[in-house]
């Protein structure tokens, strides 16, 4: 003598079918998030490490720094700025007898000067003749190339947390 029984999930087969369906709006949110975040996360942990090399305050390279999404791609740019850097920003200039001292560096044959009520920059003439000149700069493209490309590194493995953590975010949302 056998005895059997029958099971019917067909309602929570449909369920969890319009659930799956609406999942891939929700994984497609928590995706451009976590791409915001991980760019965000590059930049701010670059900066902090080219302050540290160059030796200079964070501000100035800061302003470098620029992450703009594109959300019907999937993707985020991060766009830095490499020119090179006024040394008035990479600490307080002091005119000395033979130049400008900002720092631990010397600029000979440089001068102090602000020009329109900005702060004064370190400037030098092109010739012997009063104008033209020059806004002094030290070129930091080798440095911030070579910490991005150390941090670039790191991404895939700091998405991939934020990706997990913005999809239960996600599912929190649909099963509360």
């Amino acid at each position: 003598m056998g005895s059997g029984f029958e099971i019917n999930v067909s309602d929570q087969a449909s369920q969890i079918g319009q659930l799956l369906a609406g999942m891939e709006k929700h994984m497609d949110a928590a995706s451009d998030r976590a791409l915001r975040k991980t760019a965000k996360w590059l930049a701010t942990h670059s900066v902090r490490e080219i302050g540290r090399e160059l030796q200079i305050k964070q501000q100035p390279v800061k302003r470098r720094f620029q992450v703009y999404p594109n959300r019907r791609g999937q993707e985020v740019k991060l766009w830095v700025g490499l020119y090179p850097i006024a040394v008035h920003h990479l600490g307080t200039p002091k005119q000395t007898p033979d130049g400008v001292k900002v720092g631990r560096r010397r600029y000979g044959g440089a001068f102090l000067a602000s020009a329109n009520n900005s702060p004064e920059t370190v400037w030098r003439r092109r010739g012997r003749e009063r104008l033209p000149i020059d806004r002094v700069t030290e070129d930091i493209a080798e440095p911030v190339q070579s910490v991005l490309a150390r941090w670039e590194q790191r991404t895939t493995a700091r998405f991939a947390e934020i990706f997990e953590q913005e999809v239960r975010f996600e599912l929190s949302k649909i099963t509360a």
